[in-house]
């Protein structure tokens, strides 16, 4: 399959890093409410989608931020700076990567020591021993484990999933992913491309779509968020492996990202945030939202369709203007329609309010 780098949608603001000295004398703000130089900000680190931070922002008496100048930006970043509000989040994500990805690489060296030496129930849950007769096209869901069971996912159109009846641990390895191998790339939804050297030029397929030449991880579905991910996918040894990232609750469905850049070949054409912002690392909060469908990124833009009541009404569908913080450096970023994944509910993260400072009399 042909990789692809994900497009990033980028709100063209330069923010340049200076320290505004501001008058906030006579500054007021309503309860709820932080005096930020001259401005008053709520932030609410409970994620919410795009319309319930409207609605929430709305409640409390103000808006989402104004995005009207550039030294409004630059302090309200600070501010979230030295309130630590964005170091926890970035810190812990960047652990937890690391941790996945050391357990990982050790297992990977211990299974090419030993795989010759050991069995593979050492390794991970092994496949459930097939019956003497069985239907060829029931061998999928028959090598299901005890102690796991297919049944029907919530996802829409997602059809069958794999579950857990009993507690999963933390970093367990499931099994390996097993099927047809074969050099022509196809159009199979269930098909990883290993590549066989660095360069990416030698390369075959690993393809379950015959659930009579497969087993019962191909049924494992594409998780529609980070956060309700709870398996990894990950080649060792040219072969697929897929391990748990968290401990995983008895009747949950197990969930893995099938993404562009894992090598599965999903044929997916919807959105997923995944391929377009760094949930692992990156620390993003929600500052305003624009219509989908406007043309200039300049901030007098913004100012002027914002301040324009009808237009909140008359565009129903807006994206969100989302601030990120990585390694030290600021970004602001489009968050597009995910829906797909997400479902109605949209995609949650941190949000800030906005409302004028009170007349002080």
């Amino acid at each position: 399959m042909t990789q692809q780098s994900p497009a990033l949608y980028i709100f063209i603001v330069t923010i340049v890093t200076t320290v505004f000295t501001i008058n906030v004398a006579n500054v007021k703000c309503k309860a709820g409410f932080e005096n930020v130089g001259q401005w008053c900000f709520s932030f609410y680190l409970v994620g919410k989608s795009l319309s319930d931070s409207i609605e929430i922002c709305t409640k409390a008496g103000g808006n989402m931020v104004l995005i009207d100048e550039y030294r409004k930006i630059e302090m309200l970043r600070k501010h979230m700076k030295e309130k630590g509000l964005i170091h926890k989040l970035t810190v812990q994500n960047r652990e937890e990567i690391r941790e996945l990805t050391t357990y990982q690489e050790n297992y990977c060296n211990t299974y090419k020591t030993n795989r010759l030496l050991k069995p593979a129930e050492e390794f991970y849950i092994p496949n459930a021993k097939l019956p003497v007769n069985f239907n060829g096209n029931g061998r999928a869901r028959l090598t299901t484990p005890s102690g796991f069971f297919i049944a029907k996912s919530p996802i829409p159109s997602a059809g069958y999933g794999a579950w857990t009846k009993t507690r999963v641990r933390k970093y367990t390895v499931l099994g390996e992913y097993e099927g047809e191998e074969h050099k022509i790339e196809g159009n199979s939804p269930y098909s990883w491309v290993i590549y066989e050297d660095k360069k990416k030029e030698k390369r075959h397929f690993i393809d379950a779509s015959s659930p009579a030449k497969s087993n019962w991880l191909r049924y494992i579905n594409c998780a529609r968020n980070v956060w309700e991910e709870n398996v990894y996918s990950f080649v060792c040894d040219n072969l697929v492996f897929y391990m748990t990232t968290k401990e995983v609750e008895p009747n949950t469905e197990f969930l893995t990202w099938y993404g562009r850049n894992d090598g599965l070949m999903l044929g997916i054409t919807k959105l997923h945030p995944a391929s377009e912002l760094d949930l692992n690392s990156t620390f993003y909060i929600r500052l305003s939202y624009m219509p989908q469908d406007f043309k200039k990124n300049d901030l007098k833009y913004h100012q002027n369709w914002f301040s324009n009541k009808h237009d909140i009404k008359e565009n129903k569908i807006q994206y969100g203007i989302l601030d990120s913080y990585h390694d030290g450096a600021w970004k602001i970023q489009r968050e597009n329609n995910y829906t797909y994944y997400t479902g109605e509910d949209g995609f949650s993260v941190p949000f800030v309010c906005e409302h004028q400072p009170l007349d002080v009399k």
